[in-house]
């Protein structure tokens, strides 16, 4: 994870516990663009996204290339103003070999954050592979993932949907984070030191580092 992206995620997890919800903040989008970009990747992937504020969804895809598609979002009140902020909204991918990097840069001043423009993002991605996903605050939801999943927060909501069989290994911690969890395995309260195994034999691991919101392990339908 970057310096800059570092520094976001513990000065949001401190100043914006309560910007649980950024798509929602009341105003509706002003102006809105979409993207798509994508990668091939020949292997399993490694895939570190550092998005700035907003949504992340991730599931399973094809095979061989990630696709991500953008909407960006601005509440500006007039439209030059928010045709201004979503400008400032840049997606680029980095690639070497199986390992890809892709950022969602916004904003350069923390300030601008909780009155600025937003970002959603929706990933598909090849079964298997390891997501690390930074997000300086908003909502993330991941589908059954089937590689190891690192979520970086500073404030917000992760999801994450599992098989109802699914075994794997668990580790929370933050600082006003809390778990909810449809695991009997699964711990729930307050996740400053959560370390333990769901299921009989682990085969993935998820982790979760979060300033301030709320963590939540749900059985798939």
């Amino acid at each position: 994870m970057s310096a800059k992206y570092l520094m976001i995620v513990l000065l949001l997890g401190l100043m914006l516990p309560a910007c649980i919800d950024l798509p929602n903040l009341g105003e509706t989008p002003t102006v809105e663009e979409d993207e798509t970009q994508g990668v091939i990747v020949n292997g399993i992937p490694t895939l570190t996204v550092n998005h700035f504020a907003g949504t992340i969804t991730a599931r399973d895809g094809e095979p061989g290339h990630i696709t991500a598609n953008l909407t960006k979002q601005s509440r500006a009140k007039s439209e030059t103003d928010a045709q201004a902020q979503v400008d400032q909204i840049v997606m680029t991918f980095t690639q070497h070999g199986t390992d890809v990097v892709l950022n969602i840069d916004g904003p350069n001043a923390i300030d601008k954050l909780a009155n600025g423009p937003s970002a959603v993002l929706e990933l598909l991605v090849p079964p298997g592979t390891a997501l690390y996903l930074n997000l300086g605050a908003g909502e993330i939801t991941v589908e059954q993932p089937t590689g190891n999943l690192e979520v970086n927060a500073g404030a917000g909501l992760a999801r994450v949907f599992m098989a109802a069989d699914a075994s794997f290994h668990l580790v929370a911690n933050g600082g006003a984070a809390h778990m909810s969890s449809d695991f009997e395995d699964a711990p729930s309260g307050l996740a400053t030191s959560i370390d333990t195994n769901v299921g009989d034999s682990p085969i993935q691991t998820l982790t979760f580092h979060m300033g301030a919101g709320e963590i939540e392990l749900r059985k798939a339908q």
